[in-house]
């Protein structure tokens, strides 16, 4: 296990600190005229996502953590567990539920994931910012039903619902923002 001193904590460091990972998402370092240096940090906790605000001393020593990032393909799900495949090993990779947040909702058959590892256990999920589904049904979109908006509850091919523009028809494509879950555009394919 590599050490960081207080004053060399970067954002994006992964650290222990009361054996639970931590990853910096700030760091600060502060001298006062008269007194010791210290660093103000803000981390997340990697188990939880509960943000902390800390202060430590420059000369404080941190842990880095075994945290190692894998390249998945997702397989299938039974409700709980969702089972994934590591692209370079081919072992299969179980993944309960509660790490995927709502990611879920964007995960089809053999879609690219990144999954965190924490002392070989799953600890989170990511998947691609943007994403391309298939839309499987839609709502009637009424002739001139412009007043208030222009959009349309529609259903993708994993079984989420979105808001998209009247002109989206079964069977285009849309891509969608992950992050916010919404429409950004059609997709011609």
């Amino acid at each position: 296990m590599s050490t960081y001193s207080g004053n060399s904590l970067k954002s994006g460091l992964k650290i222990l600190i009361d054996c639970q990972p931590y990853e910096v998402q700030y760091s600060e370092f502060i001298k006062p005229g008269k007194g010791q240096a210290f660093v103000r940090i803000k981390l997340k906790q990697l188990l939880t996502g509960k943000l902390l605000c800390k202060t430590v001393k420059a000369t404080d020593i941190f842990y880095s953590t075994d945290i190692v990032e894998v390249h998945a393909a997702y397989l299938y799900n039974n409700g709980i567990t969702w089972f994934f495949m590591n692209k370079k090993s081919f072992e299969h990779i179980h993944v309960s539920k509660k790490y995927l947040s709502n990611f879920y909702k964007w995960i089809t058959i053999f879609s690219n994931c990144i999954i965190t590892l924490w002392n070989n256990s799953p600890i989170s999920v990511s998947i691609d910012n943007f994403i391309e589904l298939k839309v499987c049904n839609t709502e009637a979109a009424v002739k001139g039903d412009t007043v208030n908006t222009s959009n349309k509850l529609v259903t993708l091919e994993t079984g989420a619902t979105i808001r998209v523009p009247l002109f989206i028809k079964i069977g285009d494509y849309v891509k969608i923002d992950t992050r916010t879950e919404r429409y950004v555009s059609r997709v011609i394919k």
